[in-house]
């Protein structure tokens, strides 16, 4: 055995907490909210005609950040879990496999890896 010590009950309440959170994210910066402070910029007519332009190109820019920033939540919650569920099976070199995964699909958001071999249930 390695010198891991992981608590699961522990880990699966860090990994609820996470996926709220997430979710919390999520709905805050959805695509409605987001259209919905474009249309509120749109009150001033010439005045402020540019500014709705400025935001739309910083919310256009921030889009791949909002992105990697799902796929690493993403990716750490579905890698911890199959991790430890790995090593609690007595699967050491898979849960080394998993976490090298979960830094990979956390990169470029390609989680076929955990599709074809991740735990299930």
């Amino acid at each position: 055995m390695t010198q891991w010590k992981i608590d699961p009950s522990g880990v699966q309440s860090i990994l609820t907490t996470v996926n709220t959170d997430a979710t919390e994210l999520g709905t805050a910066l959805s695509e409605d909210k987001f259209q919905a402070v474009l249309d509120g910029l749109t009150w001033g007519g010439m005045i402020t005609q540019d500014v709705p332009t400025a935001v739309n190109a910083l919310f256009a820019d921030q889009t791949a950040n909002l992105t990697n920033i799902n796929n690493r939540i993403n990716a750490g919650t579905v890698g911890v879990a199959n991790a430890v569920i790995a090593y609690n099976n007595g699967q050491e070199d898979m849960s080394a496999t998993y976490q090298a995964e979960l830094l990979s699909s956390a990169v470029d958001g390609d989680f076929s890896y955990f599709v074809e071999h991740g735990h299930q249930g």
